[in-house]
């Protein structure tokens, strides 16, 4: 009786320490959620780390004005816009960098990245109508561990359905963990988060990818 009881003993343990170290990303994602759907920017906040953000997101849109400008070799004057909007990437990344934008993103209601000088916009940024064959096109596959779809707040698709957001989860090693969001009307347009352990149960926001224009 004894030594079924310790067994049982270790085994809620084992339970809890899996749970401590594998459940609790899922946790501060659900958490990250709930305050960007309430609009509560001090709640969202404490589960981003905006420096770390800050420095992904400069990245992130340095590395696309640079591929916009191998795109426009053969374009002057578009190469020459894309050139000036690099000196103000960094206010593009202060603009993105608030409460509110991230929760956008969270929400899957903005895709982050607006199209940058001289270049074309994003094909599926404005969907033309869907039918109903077209409304039930998912996110593009991605190695996931989990995957929820919800209703998204924004306004309905032209066809007068409601956009749902898709958010596919996987952990790409041990301390960091990839959320991906995209909306049914524009699953191409895919924002990546990345959350960042911090001890053995806290995890930050510490990396957004936007996708490419």
């Amino acid at each position: 009786m004894r030594k079924f009881s310790l067994i049982a003993l270790v085994g809620a343990a084992l339970v809890v320490v899996l749970g401590l170290l594998f459940g609790t990303p899922y946790y501060t994602l659900w958490r990250a959620r709930d305050a960007a759907n309430a609009r509560d920017a001090t709640t969202l906040s404490s589960y981003v780390d905006y420096p770390a953000v800050r420095e992904s997101l400069k990245t992130n849109l340095h590395d696309e004005l640079s591929r916009q400008m191998d795109k426009q070799r053969n374009n002057a004057f578009g190469a020459l816009a894309l050139a000036l909007g690099g000196w103000v990437s960094d206010r593009v990344v202060e603009a993105l960098l608030t409460p509110e934008a991230v929760a956008a993103m969270l929400r899957g209601d903005s895709t982050g990245l607006p199209p940058a000088p001289g270049a074309p916009a994003p094909r599926d940024v404005t969907p033309p109508p869907q039918t109903d064959s077209s409304a039930s096109q998912t996110a593009p596959a991605a190695p996931a561990d989990n995957t929820a779809s919800g209703a998204s707040d924004a306004s309905g698709s032209p066809d007068g359905k409601r956009p749902r957001t898709t958010t596919q989860t996987e952990f790409q090693d041990f301390n960091h963990f990839l959320v991906h969001v995209s909306r049914s009307d524009r699953p191409a347009r895919v924002v990546t988060f990345t959350l960042t352990r911090r001890n053995l149960v806290q995890w930050r926001l510490t990396a957004i990818a936007l996708p490419p224009l």
